[in-house]
């Protein structure tokens, strides 16, 4: 058990010293944390942080209770108590951590705590191969136990794992997963690698699939955020590209993303002609050059005026939080806005608080960042005073 309690932003400026990690040395970061930040929205937000000495945050997740829960890709699972920074671990899966393999994505059962399920998505160790699992495990007497395999037919490699996932509200379980590397996965309808999965809770394919599989679209190169529009229930993921075309997408069952022959918009005569035969879907917003687009989550509350109804998307190499205002029918970006570069770092996931405060997780401890004072951490932004 570990207990962190909440601090202010400027109680963090102190600089760390060098810090060992994964062999090597990460350096110094003379950044300065903003106390606040103006949004073009016109809203003023201050940051605070809510709990700090973490490693590699992967995965923030509401509990039912209202405590939020979260991974490290390292494969500890902790619950946080937002109001007061105290984190308790509830459990520890055994995972191969290399690269960017590790503790992925969480979630609840839909009938959570009655059915005490909790999922993970996450790279395990086969043979000296490095493999991905949908796996679940019981929640009782405040402690997970004992993992139980779903689903382990996923290639996995030191990166390209994906691995997001969301139960949508239909019941169903919707779970990114990465190509692995393998190009030619992506478009193989009988992999389930390069695809968005459609499952139910038992891990069997869903009925009614696109493909008769548990595939739902395919397409994908490495898709780490998911989520469904609160208002309309529809599912948007976010998608790393090469180093072109970062992508927003609307995920629609059985259409084609395009990858590896397409990487954002149909906008080369190759990618028109595979478009065309395919019947691929185009993105909503696409980074040129690539900024590591990773969790996503929409805005859908009162506290900041500005925001409600926006998509926001967390940046791990463009070090920043993405503010999207969507048109009328969600299909493209009517507005973009950048807070934050290089001020906090590189950002693995955001989320949306129930009383409306904006909570965002570092990821600077994960081989490829520099270190603030108190990484890994999680910022909570609210209205200033």
């Amino acid at each position: 058990m570990r207990t962190t309690h909440a601090t202010t932003i400027a109680a963090m400026t102190t600089i760390l010293g060098p810090l060992l990690f994964a062999g090597g040395v990460l350096p110094r970061v003379a950044a300065q944390m903003p106390a606040t930040v103006t949004s073009s929205s016109g809203d003023v937000l201050a940051l605070r942080s809510v709990v700090t000495g973490l490693d590699t945050i992967w995965d923030m997740v509401w509990a039912p209770d209202g405590e939020m829960w979260i991974t490290e890709r390292g494969g500890r699972v902790s619950r946080i108590d937002v109001a007061t920074g105290e984190i308790v671990a509830v459990g520890e899966l055994e995972v191969r951590e290399q690269g960017e393999s590790g503790l992925m994505g969480m979630a609840f059962h839909p009938d959570f705590p009655e059915e005490p399920w909790v999922y993970f998505a996450y790279s395990y160790d086969a043979g000296g191969q490095i493999r991905n699992r949908l796996a679940r495990a019981r929640f009782e007497n405040g402690r997970l136990g004992d993992p139980i395999s779903l689903v382990d037919d996923f290639e996995g490699r030191g990166n390209h794992n994906g691995a997001r996932i969301v139960f949508g509200p239909d019941g169903l379980l919707y779970m990114t997963m990465g190509e692995a590397g393998q190009r030619p996965l992506s478009q193989d309808p009988g992999s389930l690698n390069g695809k968005i999965l459609r499952l139910t809770p038992e891990g069997r394919p869903a009925p009614g699939n696109p493909f008769g599989s548990a595939v739902w679209s395919l397409g994908h190169r490495n898709p780490q955020g998911l989520v469904f529009q609160p208002a309309t229930g529809v599912l948007y993921s976010s998608e790393h590209g090469p180093n072109s075309d970062d992508e927003i997408n609307v995920i629609e069952p059985g259409r084609n993303y395009g990858w590896p022959t397409v990487a954002g918009f149909c906008d080369s005569s190759q990618e028109q002609a595979f478009c065309d035969e395919n019947d691929v879907s185009e993105p909503v917003h696409s980074w040129t050059p690539t900024v590591g687009i990773a969790g996503i989550d929409f805005y859908d509350h009162d506290l900041i005026p500005g925001w409600r109804g926006n998509l926001l998307a967390a940046a791990l190499g463009g070090r920043s939080l993405f503010r999207l205002s969507l048109s009328g029918d969600g299909r493209t970006a009517s507005g973009v806005e950048r807070l934050f570069q290089n001020q906090l770092g590189r950002l693995r996931d955001v989320l949306a608080g129930p009383d409306g405060a904006v909570y965002i997780a570092t990821s600077n401890l994960d081989g490829r960042g520099q270190t603030n004072a108190g990484d890994d951490q999680i910022i909570r932004l609210t209205p200033a005073d």
